[in-house]
């Protein structure tokens, strides 16, 4: 009795071996840096990552002083290495959640779109990437 007790658990538990998140994450490096426009940093809103040769695309916030750090698959963990597209997306409102009314986007509508924006950036697997972007009007 006992053997077909442990061919039965075994006959349950065989199709879950393996079961989970499979690790298909790809390898990232960790990205840091400034946003600006025309030299002026941006003070709000988000910057995404999205690599040229496919593969999932980073984010990251932008704060008060235009700086910024990437995460793909965990907070912090960075970016795929490679060349990407950077896309923008710049957030209207006040600290207590209103929207602010203004009467022009604060950077040229390209930089908003994956495929419209001319803002590219390297991710290198070694060292160091701390980048300062700066959009032009």
């Amino acid at each position: 009795m006992s053997n077909r007790s442990g061919l039965l658990l075994l006959l349950v538990m065989l199709p879950c071996y393996g079961c989970g998140q499979p690790d298909d994450r790809l390898p990232t490096a960790r990205v840091t840096g400034t946003i600006a426009f025309d030299g002026t940093p941006l003070t709000s809103g988000n910057i995404m990552f999205f690599p040229v040769s496919g593969g999932k695309h980073a984010v990251g916030m932008i704060g008060e002083d235009g700086a910024f750090h990437l995460s793909t698959y965990e907070s912090g963990d960075g970016a795929v290495p490679g060349k990407h597209k950077v896309v923008i997306q710049v957030s209207h409102g006040s600290p207590d959640g209103t929207a602010v009314p203004q009467e022009t986007p604060p950077i040229p509508v390209k930089y908003t779109q994956r495929d419209t924006t001319t803002l590219t950036a390297e991710v290198t697997a070694e060292g160091a990437n701390k980048l300062n972007l700066n959009m032009q009007p």
